[in-house]
């Protein structure tokens, strides 16, 4: 899988998918690399986000994302690449490297405000 896959999930699914990575990776400590998720995984990540156990539908009802019992299929997990909100990704405008031939420096900036200023 890569990226393309994370970003053709609809908002509230990538919504679900990057609480996975903080609260699963952060608060719970679950390994990101990999691609299958157990129902006890998931409503662990439930409780935490919404307070209840529910796991959404777009993975407990989707058979192609059924592995086995209680074991399903989310490589989005591992594909997703966490941004800040107004920072953007690679590519997209908001965020970029830029070098300078003339200067050895390169400056990673924010549309708004210089954010790193690197020597090299």
């Amino acid at each position: 899988m890569n990226n393309a896959d994370f970003t053709n999930l609809t908002k509230a699914q990538q919504l679900y998918v990057e609480s996975i990575r903080e609260i699963g990776g952060t608060q719970l400590g679950y390994d990101l690399t990999k691609s299958n998720w157990t129902r006890k995984e998931l409503v662990a990540v439930s409780l935490i986000r919404q307070g209840n156990d529910d796991v959404p539908n777009w993975i407990v009802k989707d058979h192609s994302r059924r592995v086995g019992r209680g074991l399903y299929a989310i490589p989005e997990v591992s594909t997703a690449i966490a941004v800040a909100p107004g920072h953007g990704m690679e590519g997209d405008d908001l965020a970029d490297m830029v070098q300078d031939d003339m200067n050895p420096t390169i400056q990673v900036h924010d549309d708004l405000v210089p954010i790193v200023e690197v020597s090299i």
